[in-house]
């Protein structure tokens, strides 16, 4: 493991704005055009007698280059101890640190992975060997936390973990596996958490096994983005997030963990009255009104998003570093084509068979009547068939305007996020789960943030709810987005979703077998409203199923569909395609 770099402060140059840069070592080399401002922190690449070779954390010039320490004994430069900052200060070193280290790039790996997941190896981030299930981490003990927590720079270098106790799994969400533990501390401080809580993989055994195949193959390297939400913005971030320890992922066995504080859920907390862990599509539970809590999540969502232009996050070009941006990508970079740009005819159709039979056999009860006719199925099958053969055009689509495409969390549920209420009784938000961090359309992660919000709310507020975002979006940095694009860009994530989602009929009738459904008449039945196998896929399954149906009857989708691929073609100079016949 690195040590962490000798820091040093900038402290002459307070009469010309700071001191001269240079590019080499040399002091006879190409002179940068503006100074190194006085007050900078940067990191001590080498120091060569009195020429040191630098990499700038705070203040103003040059990212990089060479300076003298002092000259004609004069000192332009002290050395700092990481430990004379406070808290808060600390915090944000080492953020700015981690902004300057490079970024890391996942390698594209198959099913053969798998064969390796019982192997320690070392991690992407910093390069050490790291536990991935509770019988590593009780394993390589207090020893392992204290070198991690010292490479991630979340603990003290004159501090260390003594104990590890009370390791246990924790139950909650589908993503991932979860652990909670408690540590001590060598010195305890108010702003080290005792209580801690872990991500890591599914187990690749039993009924996790698909869980595990998914995560690791299908969805490979997500884990990337949420340590890097964590360990870059963590002291940038407008609001609360959990305090992070430490977090890596392994590219060779795809084992990953991710350590934070515990969220104390359902305690009271100082002043603060944490509300309980909410589920995603529970929204029942909800101990106040949806309007309360989807609008300040859309409040918080828009802020984010409009920093990212204000880049008072971090500057463009360092987030594009670390997450993807779709506004990159070329224009020939989206697949699209006058071909069937999603699933195979064949997968379609054997897909759109068990869905449509899922909605008006299967499950008929616990739909609204208006979606079960077969008029409305007819309907349902020819919509689902356009968006997919038009799959890639709808995701160039959503991204071809750029003020529309911001950084921002992409999963933005009450599952992801913990509410409290202050002694105003005030409700306030704070924000985990950052898998799905990047720079992408703000239409399309929108309905990311809400698809979980009962469908009757959403039909109610989705104008007022997306109006609010435009005017936050556009108060932090954003540009004027217009309603009716981020609705139609909203809409059309939406329908995408609901052509995914026919192949998870299979995984739904796994949970709750076909034989049951006969007797489930509504969305809160326990059979498929609680969680099955510690994972809330089905209940989320069936709701989204319902909204999808619903938006297609009620949004008057068919129409606004032809009108668009009525525009697309015109723009793109090509015939409409041939509508798979379901």
């Amino acid at each position: 493991v690195e040590a962490m770099p000798q820091l040093w402060e900038v402290v002459g140059g307070v009469d010309k704005g700071g001191i001269l840069v240079r590019e080499g070592q040399s002091t006879s080399s190409k002179q940068f055009d503006v100074r190194l401002s006085t007050g900078a922190l940067v990191d001590e690449v080498v120091l060569k007698g009195e020429r040191l070779q630098f990499r700038r954390l705070t203040g103003t010039g040059p990212s990089e280059g060479w300076v003298s320490v002092t000259i004609t004994g004069k000192e332009l430069l002290q050395r700092k101890a990481d430990d004379a900052f406070s808290p808060s200060e600390a915090l944000e070193l080492r953020c700015a640190r981690e902004l300057s280290r490079p970024a890391v790039s996942w390698s594209p790996v198959g099913m053969e992975v798998l064969e390796k997941v019982g192997q320690a190896s070392k991690g992407m981030f910093y390069g050490m060997e790291f536990p991935w299930n509770a019988e590593t981490l009780e394993k390589m003990g207090p020893a392992w936390c204290t070198s991690a927590f010292h490479a991630a720079g979340t603990l003290p270098a004159n501090n260390k973990v003594t104990k590890i106790k009370d390791v246990r799994q924790h139950i909650g969400g589908g993503a991932c596996a979860k652990i909670i533990f408690d540590v001590e501390y060598e010195v305890p401080a108010p702003h080290l958490h005792t209580k801690l809580f872990a991500k890591i993989p599914w187990p690749l055994e039993g009924k996790t096994r698909s869980d595990r195949v998914a995560s690791s193959i299908m969805q490979q390297g997500m884990e990337i983005g949420e340590i890097n939400a964590y360990r870059l913005l963590e002291s940038r971030l407008p609001f609360r997030i959990p305090r992070f320890y430490f977090g890596d992922v392994s590219n060779e066995t795809t084992n990953f963990i991710i350590i934070t504080e515990r969220v104390p859920f359902g305690q009271t907390e100082g002043e603060n009255r944490m509300d309980p862990p909410y589920e995603k599509s529970r929204d029942w539970e909800l101990q106040g009104t949806a309007e309360e809590y989807y609008y300040l999540l859309i409040r918080v969502g828009a802020k984010m998003a409009g920093m990212y232009w204000a880049e008072t996050l971090a500057p463009k070009a360092a987030l594009d570093k670390f997450f993807s941006n779709s506004a990159l990508r070329g224009l020939d970079q989206w697949g699209m084509g006058p071909h069937n740009t999603g699933i195979s005819e064949k997968e379609f159709l054997a897909k759109i068979k068990m869905g449509s039979e899922f909605v008006e056999g299967t499950a008929k009860a616990i739909f609204p009547a208006s979606v079960t006719t077969p008029e409305f199925i007819k309907t349902y099958k020819r919509v689902l068939s356009t968006i997919n053969v038009y799959s890639a055009e709808i995701n160039w689509w959503c991204n071809r305007k750029s003020e529309y495409i911001a950084w921002s969390h992409g999963n933005l549920n009450v599952d992801n996020v913990f509410f409290w209420r202050g002694p105003d009784d005030k409700l306030d938000v704070g924000v985990l789960d950052w898998g799905g961090a990047r720079t992408e359309s703000m239409g399309w992660k929108l309905w990311w943030w809400l698809y979980g919000c009962e469908f009757d709310y959403l039909h109610e507020h989705i104008d007022g709810m997306l109006e609010c975002f435009i005017k936050v979006y556009q108060e932090n940095g954003g540009s004027a987005l217009e309603l009716e694009e981020l609705k139609w860009q909203f809409t059309l994530s939406a329908l995408a979703q609901g052509v995914g989602l026919l192949g998870a009929v299979p995984q739904i009738y796994a949970m709750c077998p076909k034989k049951e459904w006969p007797t489930i008449v509504d969305r809160r039945d326990p059979r498929i409203a609680e969680n099955i196998n510690g994972k809330n896929t089905l209940r989320i399954y069936v709701q989204t199923f319902i909204s999808v149906c619903r938006i297609i009857a009620e949004w008057d989708v068919p129409a606004k569909l032809d009108k668009w691929v009525e525009d697309l073609c015109q723009m793109a100079k090509m015939p409409p395609k041939q509508i798979i016949e379901a």
